[in-house]
């Protein structure tokens, strides 16, 4: 990604359903990402990448096509030769999103029998695995709170032996790690700059080793007190070296921990559910582990968060057992 970055697709899952009037999310999303956005023909988003020496321009969808065809290979090393798949998408996904991904499974040859939403996999994983411990006629209500790289959802989830109901569900597509890192990345930058001259953040490459480097020191505060961003010979062979303290980072990042927080309280009192009432709160996703971060929950929830979900796999996993109740095998 660092020597091709831009023929490197990330994030193309978040330009499904969009088109070129949506501005602010655009911009929003061009932040992010090392590839070229092009407009086409009605409004659409394609993509600009040079493939064997040609430019060629790709939709969205046709790139998730790409990706869903790869994973099937995976499937067809397994021995398992289905074309039927089932699909998460964001819970915030609108229906031309829902559309689009529903599109690129066309493209890639395989038969979407099911759009589930993340949440709701998650809440199937949790039910599955806790099939002992739940009661035939007392429900348990659980939160999920899926904080990630690049969005969030809170989720109130029901549970009695054998059934599951989701509650209520309260999504943020914009609050993410993905936000805590480029805000250092613009401060840090800022600092490079005014100490050598030469600006980082205009450089695709420079920018891919900073937030690299950002990302690990972001996961070493969640233990530590302090760490430090080292990149060697970042730009014109001068060295980036800055320490950061735990503190620091949380005072950065209070604007996004504050939107983290007003979503929180929002999902609650939509959810109209009183704090006694919960159970437990599930926490998912990597951005879960900022000190901070599980602050807010514990204040807004009333309680400590457990991690009892693998947070990587919990919503293939839902995904998987949505498969399995709909097919006729199981």
């Amino acid at each position: 990604m660092k020597k091709n970055f831009k023929n490197t697709m990330q994030f193309f899952q978040r330009f499904l359903g969009m088109n070129s009037d949506n501005k602010a999310q655009l911009e929003e999303e061009k932040k992010f990402i090392t590839y070229k956005v092009v407009e086409m023909e009605n409004k659409k988003i394609g993509f600009e990448l040079n493939v064997r020496g040609e430019k060629k321009v790709f939709s969205p969808e046709q790139v998730m096509g790409f990706y869903l065809k790869k994973a099937k290979t995976y499937f067809e090393k397994a021995g398992m030769n289905s074309k039927e798949m089932v699909i998460s998408v964001p819970t915030y996904a609108s229906n031309v999103e829902r559309q689009a991904y529903l599109d690129a499974a066309e493209i890639a040859g395989i038969k979407c029998v099911r759009l589930i939403n993340e949440s709701t996999a998650t809440a199937l994983t949790y039910g599955f695995f806790r099939k002992s411990d739940l009661d035939e006629k007392v429900e348990r209500i659980v939160a999920f709170v899926d904080f990630g790289h690049s969005k969030l959802t809170v989720t109130f989830a029901s549970f009695v032996k054998g059934k599951m109901k989701v509650l209520y569900t309260h999504s943020n597509r914009n609050i993410g790690a993905r936000q805590i890192d480029f805000i250092l990345f613009d401060i840090l930058g800022g600092k490079f700059n005014k100490k050598f001259g030469c600006d980082p953040r205009e450089s695709i490459r420079c920018r891919l080793r900073l937030l690299d480097s950002i990302e690990k020191m972001r996961k070493l505060l969640t233990s530590n007190k302090e760490s430090e961003v080292n990149c060697e010979a970042l730009l014109e062979d001068e060295d980036l070296r800055e320490n950061f303290t735990r503190e620091e980072l949380e005072e950065a990042c209070a604007p996004v921990i504050a939107d983290f927080r007003k979503c929180l309280e929002d999902a609650l009192a939509g959810s109209g559910i009183e704090t006694d009432k919960i159970h437990s709160v599930e926490l998912v996703g990597e951005a879960t582990r900022i000190p901070i971060g599980i602050k807010q929950i514990t204040e807004v929830f009333k309680k400590e968060p457990s991690r009892t979900l693998n947070s990587t796999d919990c919503v293939s996993r839902g995904c998987a057992l949505q498969a399995a109740m709909l097919s006729p095998n199981f």
